[in-house]
């Protein structure tokens, strides 16, 4: 089992479904098993060392927090087994919603199973260094900082652009008349990059020099804008350190997509 932190998601889901898996228990007695073996027998049902063991494993690995100790952990298993009993004296166990439960808990273990498979061993360093490189490389690190005044019609972003051109502050300007929500600080927007804003407002800021501001309005979805462009900066990227884990569940998709495709490309698949 896998123990980086990259797979502390995955692992996490396989943990609860192996512990629902282990309350699937024989219903009939376990005469094979030896004295030596058993843990414990709940109504003939014998609980064995090993699977003892491994239920107090996952228990604590799924409550770390907890300091369990081996009594109350099989106490708790007792309970468990005793409950399971009870359920299936009920016909539970042929309850039509529960197998399809059953079923589905079982797709989930295979898939997991398989995609741990796929993942193979950790990455290198080289591995998670080129990525990195990869990373800095396609990242739009260009920032801008930029005030805006944001109207309702076209005919109030071109009032408020000719008052401008005639030695208007912005920042007032915008207080007086933005309707959108910076316009109490003075249409300030901060730092930002092109992709977090709209595409019309980032291809317009990207047009400007800093300390200019756009002669004609400029129309999105959300009204008519007068940008003022402040300063630009080229971003630094984070350290690698500090990327590590996302570098390497990036490379954990990259590896599950490549393969989903390659499993769909061979398949016959038809939609209804």
């Amino acid at each position: 089992m896998f123990t980086s932190t990259r797979r502390r998601a995955l692992f996490a889901l396989l943990v609860v479904l192996a512990l629902l898996g282990g309350c699937e228990r024989a219903e009939e007695p376990r005469t094979q098993v030896s004295d030596a073996d058993a843990v414990a027998v709940v109504n003939d049902v014998v609980i064995t060392r090993e699977e003892f063991e491994e239920f107090l494993a996952l228990q604590r690995m799924s409550r770390p927090a907890e300091d369990l100790q081996r009594e109350q952990v099989l106490d708790e298993m007792i309970s468990l087994e005793l409950l399971r009993q009870a359920a299936v004296e009920r016909g539970l166990d042929r309850d039509p919603e529960i197998l399809r439960q059953v079923e589905r808990s079982k797709t989930n273990l295979m898939v997991g199973a398989l995609l741990e498979d796929w993942l193979g061993p950790e990455y290198t360093e080289e591995q998670l260094r080129a990525e990195y490189d990869r990373q800095v490389r396609d990242i739009d690190r260009e920032e801008f900082k930029a005030r805006h005044i944001l109207l309702d019609t076209e005919e109030d972003a071109e009032a408020v652009i000719r008052e401008l051109e005639e030695g208007a502050d912005f920042e007032a300007m915008a207080r007086e008349h933005s309707t959108g929500p910076s316009g109490p600080m003075g249409g300030d927007l901060g730092w930002f990059t092109a992709n977090q804003m709209v595409s019309e407002f980032s291809d317009a800021v990207r047009a400007l020099e800093p300390g200019t501001f756009t002669r004609e309005p400029v129309q999105s979805d959300f009204g008519w804008h007068v940008i003022l462009l402040e300063d630009t900066r080229t971003a630094e990227p984070p350290p690698f350190e500090a990327v590590r884990s996302r570098l390497e569940e990036i490379l954990d998709n990259r590896i599950i997509q490549e393969n989903i495709e390659d499993l769909r490309q061979r398949a016959d698949i038809e939609i209804r």
